[in-house]
């Protein structure tokens, strides 16, 4: 578990300074991030603030994510989206951005452990308007991410010895077989090919938030799950998992997706009384995200373990979401053959331990007993979401912060660090304990 000062660095005027400089708009108090910079012409030219990753190169034209102040109660906030979806099914018909593409007249609402908001398209007279409701904390340019980019290798060795040895390289794969068993972890990517037979049925389909097709098309998704919980490949081998599909075949969604998949997973969760039990992953970045932040933390509150991917930029995480997420674990690449950070990792505060993600053997997706071998902080950050699976059950630990801590213990009790590290990046290597 990172630290507090995970702070949100992000591109936002504070909607109480806009207001103040605008009469006759009334100002609330605001649950807004950090740091806020002027942004977009276009918005200021019609003496407005701009909004969160408003000059972002993965900034998805005319879509927005709105996120409203929880000091308003339910039935105010209720109205308000309401009013906004009866606009937006209006002015939205036969309407197309500049790439000529038509703009939905849907708006999902967004409601996660107190944390509210939504998701819609709109002009940008529309948006301001929206900008400028009291009840809105801030208002954030919907964003594209993609997996932790991975490169298919040949003939590479398994990693799993890695997380029962205090060295690298050395001895075999020891765990116990009742790790993982009445676990649920929600795997937050490309979809699961869920008959593969390294699963023996624990794997189900949960929600597509990106396209048509609910299976994997792409097998990001699958080799990921594999890692979790196959019985070959797998850390937490008794664990289930469920597939929350937000990247398509090529990798390829958006926060506003991303968002819709998290609201799954907590209402999932809360259905099935999964609280304590239940982990996510999610081995995809893109731009730094207030909104993805603030949803991975009410995901946390809901009793919820949180494992994401550093990335695979050699940046600092904390210019990323979710890594830079401050209730996530976030999960930096190492070779399990020397303890190596790997080249493509991600470093700095925000990561919280390292795990395997160089030549990591899992599931493929051409046929049910199909494997691929694929390398990435996408692959490092299975290993840990399978720990934390493989604990809760092993150790009866319910809370995240219990998990985290967990975590934190079994890496510095190993011993281990890792090679040719960042400085100001934690040296911890992910160990179940059984050394």
């Amino acid at each position: 578990m990172a630290p507090i000062s995970k702070v949100l660095s992000s591109l936002l005027l504070p909607l109480s300074a806009m207001a103040a400089a605008i009469p006759g708009i009334p100002v609330a108090p605001q649950e807004v991030p950090a740091g806020a910079i002027t942004g977009a012409a276009d918005f200021l030219a019609k003496g407005f603030s701009a909004m969160l990753n408003s000059e972002s190169t993965e900034r998805v034209s005319n879509s927005y994510i709105v996120v409203y102040n929880n000091t308003f109660d339910d039935d105010t906030i209720n109205f308000r989206q309401t009013e906004v979806m009866n606009h937006i099914k209006r002015r939205n018909i036969g309407k197309r951005d500049l790439d000529g593409r038509q703009l939905s007249t849907e708006v999902h609402a967004l409601a996660m452990n107190g944390w509210r908001a939504m998701t819609l398209e709109s002009d940008d007279d529309m948006i301001l308007e929206i900008m400028n409701q009291p009840e809105v904390a801030w208002v954030e340019a919907n964003a594209r991410v993609k997996l932790s980019a991975s490169v298919a290798q040949m003939n590479a060795p398994p990693g799993l010895n890695r997380l029962s040895n205090a060295q690298s390289g050395t001895g075999n794969y020891v765990f116990d077989t009742t790790g993982g068993e009445g676990v649920t972890v929600y795997v937050v990517d490309t979809g699961i090919r869920t008959d593969h037979s390294e699963f023996q049925g624990r794997a189900t389909f949960g929600v597509n938030t990106v396209d048509n097709v609910d299976n994997d098309q792409n097998g990001h998704g699958s080799h990921v799950a594999g890692t979790i919980c196959g019985q070959t490949f797998g850390v937490a081998k008794s664990a289930n998992v469920v597939a929350v599909k937000v990247l398509d075949g090529t990798g390829a969604g958006s926060n506003a997706g991303v968002l819709d998949g998290l609201q799954f997973i907590i209402n999932d969760v809360q259905q099935k009384n999964l609280r304590g039990k239940a982990v996510m992953n999610m081995s995809l970045g893109g731009p730094q995200s207030a909104a993805v932040n603030r949803a991975v933390q009410a995901l946390f509150d809901a009793g919820v373990v949180p494992v994401v991917a550093a990335g695979n930029e050699n940046q600092d995480a904390a210019n990323t979401s979710p890594a830079s997420a401050p209730q996530a674990i976030t999960v930096g690449a190492i070779d399990a053959s020397n303890d190596q950070k790997a080249s493509f990792s991600n470093f700095g505060a925000d990561v919280d331990i390292f795990a395997p993600g160089v030549d990591v053997l899992s599931v493929g997706i051409t046929s049910n007993t199909a494997t691929d071998t694929l390398s990435g902080t996408s692959m490092a950050s299975p290993h840990v979401a399978g720990l934390a699976a493989y604990l809760i059950a092993l150790e009866n630990i319910n809370t995240p912060e219990a998990v985290a801590s967990r975590l934190t213990e079994l890496a510095a009790a190993s011993g281990a660090q890792v090679r040719g590290n960042t400085p100001d990046t934690t040296n911890l290597i992910a160990n179940n304990g059984q050394l």
